[in-house]
């Protein structure tokens, strides 16, 4: 992108488009050249819902507070090891509006963004996590792109600050996202046809 996209930390925008492969399973992420950038302290959320991601160097970079699972499941992400609502850096919320089946949508709010009318990004997920990409807003403008080839591999636009990107891939991988309502669809198709060839065959008969 031509703007700088700092959200954690300017000293994650890259003037070059980079890639970054993240373990979806140890949830460590690594550079182009194999070498270790950010880890989680766990795999999963605790029993107090929060979980910290930090850098090579063990420094923490943001922690996910994570509210009570309802229909729409939301995630806070605070600079550092806080949780005070005074380091707030965004919030993710997964939506159900006018989503076509297998594709799951999340609005991220930017802390600054109070009023929350408009998304500040939105993230797109195809099927069961099966790829996905980062907007900035609800424009068309693709900030990061991911494949899921048994982890993440993920394209970040120049001058877009990876370490968010990486956060918010994080609550991707834990959000619950599958291809249901699309097999539902595929199989009550199937079911039709096989109904109406078995009509068309005892006609003939």
């Amino acid at each position: 992108m031509a703007n700088q996209v700092s959200v954690i930390n300017p000293f994650y925008c890259s003037a070059d488009s980079i890639t970054l492969q993240i373990n979806t399973e140890t949830g460590i992420t690594y550079n182009e050249n194999g070498d270790s950038l950010f880890y989680m302290d766990d795999t999963f959320f605790t029993l107090h819902n929060r979980r910290v991601l930090y850098d090579n160097t063990k420094t923490p970079i943001v922690t996910f507070y994570r509210k009570a699972v309802t229909m729409h499941e939301r995630c806070k992400v605070f600079n550092g090891e806080s949780t005070d609502s005074s380091q707030l850096l965004f919030s993710v919320k997964k939506t159900n509006k006018s989503i076509p089946p297998g594709i799951t949508k999340l609005n991220v709010f930017l802390a600054k963004n109070k009023g929350k009318k408009e998304s500040d990004f939105r993230v797109i997920i195809y099927g069961s996590k099966n790829s996905c990409a980062v907007y900035a807003g609800e424009s068309p403008i693709i900030v990061a792109q991911v494949q899921n080839n048994g982890g993440f591999n993920v394209k970040i636009q120049p001058n877009v600050d990876y370490a968010f990107i990486v956060a918010l891939l994080m609550i991707v991988k834990d959000m619950r996202c599958s291809n249901q309502l699309m097999d539902s669809t595929r199989r009550t198709s199937n079911a039709f046809e096989l109904i109406s060839s078995s009509i068309s065959l005892a006609a003939t008969q």
